[in-house]
C-alpha cells in the first residue's frame, strides 16, 4: 500500500472503469459518467488531489493497493470519515480490481489498515459497512472474526439506491488482544 499521487489518475481511472462494469457497481455511490476517457483522468486527478488534501487535513487516509513486484495498482484502501475528540473512530472502504479477486490481497490491506489505524493513527474504533449482498467482504471480515454489530437498514446510497448495510467493528482494545491472531489468520490464508 502507499499514498495515493495525481499521477495515478490515469492507471486509477481504467482499473476503476473495468471494475465497475465487472463487479464494482451495486456497491459504489454514482458519479455522473464521464463524457471521454480524457475528461474521466482529468476527473480521476480532481479526485486524487482532494483525496491529498483530505489527507493532509486529517480527514481520510487513502491508499493505493499495490502489487509488490511492479507497483501496478489493484485496488484501494482507505480510512474515512475519521472524527477524533471523543470519538476517535472511522470507517474503512475498498475495493480490488476485478482481475485480482480473490487471491488475498483484500484481505492483506485490510490487516494492513488495522494496523495503521491503531497504531500509527491512534484510533480508537473503527467500523466496516458491509453490503448484506457483498459475500466476499463478508467472508472476509468473518475470517478476521470483526464483530457483528447489526444490520443498520437502508443506511447507504449505493448503486442508485438505498440499500442495509451490516456494520462490522473493531476497537483498539480488541485489536490489541488480537492482533497477533489477525496477523496468523493472514499468513494462513
Amino acid at each position: 500500500m502507499r499514498q495515493f499521487e495525481t499521477s495515478d489518475a490515469e492507471e486509477f481511472y481504467l482499473l476503476e472503469q473495468q471494475s465497475l462494469q465487472v463487479h464494482l457497481a451495486p456497491y459504489t455511490p454514482r458519479r455522473e459518467a464521464a463524457a471521454s476517457d480524457k475528461e474521466g483522468v482529468r476527473n480521476m486527478r480532481e479526485l486524487l488531489r482532494t483525496t491529498i488534501e483530505r489527507w493532509e487535513d486529517g480527514l481520510d487516509h487513502r491508499f493505493a493497493i499495490i502489487l509488490k513486484d511492479s507497483g501496478s495498482i489493484i485496488g484501494q484502501i482507505g480510512i474515512t470519515n475519521i472524527i477524533r475528540n471523543v470519538a476517535q473512530s472511522a470507517f474503512i472502504g475498498y475495493w480490488i480490481g476485478n482481475e485480482h479477486l480473490n487471491r488475498g490481497y483484500a484481505t492483506e490491506a485490510l490487516v494492513s489498515i488495522l494496523h495503521y489505524a491503531f497504531e500509527i493513527a491512534k484510533l480508537h474504533r473503527i467500523s466496516l459497512w458491509i453490503a448484506p449482498e457483498n459475500a466476499p467482504s463478508l467472508r472476509m471480515a468473518e475470517k478476521l472474526q470483526l464483530r457483528f454489530e447489526g444490520t443498520a437498514l437502508k443506511a447507504l446510497h449505493l448503486g442508485g439506491k438505498w440499500q442495509d448495510t451490516n456494520i462490522y467493528a473493531i476497537t483498539s482494545e480488541e485489536w490489541n488482544e488480537r492482533k497477533h491472531e489477525i496477523y496468523t489468520l493472514l499468513h494462513h490464508a
